[in-house]
């Protein structure tokens, strides 16, 4: 049995997500670098307990932003369903927090079927251009949790 070829256009949209991915956590690994020593450094001095930790309270962030930022989630249509699935996840600090309703993955789907209707409709109007910029100012929007 012969496993099925992966199609070309697939795979392109795959890698060109994964890198618009890699580049978004590499800001974000840069800024969180020096703002963590900060917050360490803050946390020592002022002597702050677990619960007002600086540091912690940036790493409960963080995590909720890899959950958000999904860097090697699935990036096929079955996001939708990940939508209506809201579990609960511990922190750092052992608190709830929810998932976040919407991720990186579920904002590229959302912009990739309005530009297959587009296409299919014989092109791009103005009023795709305004929800394909609605939808990129959500991704940005969304990248602070």
């Amino acid at each position: 049995m012969q496993e099925p070829d992966i199609p070309r256009w697939l795979l392109i949209r795959d890698m060109l997500i994964f890198q618009i991915k890699l580049a978004i956590d590499a800001m974000r690994d840069l800024f969180l670098s020096p703002v963590s020593i900060i917050c360490g450094l803050a946390d020592i001095l002022l002597g702050n307990s677990l619960s007002k930790s600086y540091f912690y309270k940036l790493m409960g962030l963080g995590h909720q932003s890899d959950a958000w930022l999904n860097l090697f989630g699935n990036h096929n249509k079955d996001d939708k369903n990940k939508n209506k699935n809201k579990n609960k996840n511990k922190n750092v600090e052992g608190s709830q927090e929810t998932k976040p309703d919407m991720n990186v993955d579920q904002l590229f789907s959302q912009v990739e079927s309005l530009l297959k209707d587009q296409h299919g409709k014989g092109g791009l109007t103005a009023t795709a251009k305004s929800k394909i910029d609605r939808y990129l100012n959500k991704i940005v929007d969304n990248k602070a949790p």
